[in-house]
């Protein structure tokens, strides 16, 4: 009983490690009927029907955490209402060979800035969003299509700083 209360006390003060990084995601594709859809994608390795190294992301993951990379950033926005659809995040070891996401497990927070100057969105409980179909963290919401429709501006692509915060 003592050594549990010992732990959750440790768990407690534990200082959170971070990342935060620059990124572009290029308009990928329109898709849908009479071109409905924009998909923005960013990529690090070669996918099917993909090109190795679309759009960037600096400095990298896997800098800040070993043997972890963003494998892919999805996010799609309808034309005729020009809010966020999808927004999808994969993480993969390094090297990858993303046929699957994994799964980062002690993600805690995901913030999104805004490329506006308005305030970011933060994701708290990252972990709810994990998706096993697809194996990625589908990050979509009401609040954050929201949010995204007066905070990213983008043309041909979409560049915005995103932080990542968990703990080891």
């Amino acid at each position: 009983m003592l050594s549990n209360k010992l732990l959750l006390a440790a768990a407690r003060y534990r200082t959170p490690k971070s990342w935060q990084g620059q990124v572009t995601v290029d308009m990928y594709s329109y898709t849908g009927d009479q071109f409905q859809s924009i998909e923005y994608l960013y990529s690090s390795e070669k996918q099917q029907f993909v090109l190795p190294g679309y759009g960037s992301l600096d400095p990298l993951l896997e800098t800040v955490k070993a043997g972890m990379q963003i494998a892919m950033i999805k996010i799609t926005v309808d034309t005729h209402t020009m809010l966020l659809e999808n927004c999808r995040l994969w993480f993969d070891n390094v090297p990858s060979n993303l046929r699957d996401g994994i799964r980062f497990e002690k993600l805690s927070k995901i913030i999104i800035h805004s490329t506006t100057g308005g305030e970011p969105f933060t994701i708290s409980d990252v972990q709810s969003c994990w998706d096993n179909i697809n194996m990625c963290y589908d990050l979509i919401s009401e609040d954050l299509a929201n949010w995204g429709y007066t905070n990213l501006t983008a043309e041909t692509y979409l560049e915005f700083t995103l932080e990542l915060e968990w703990y080891e």
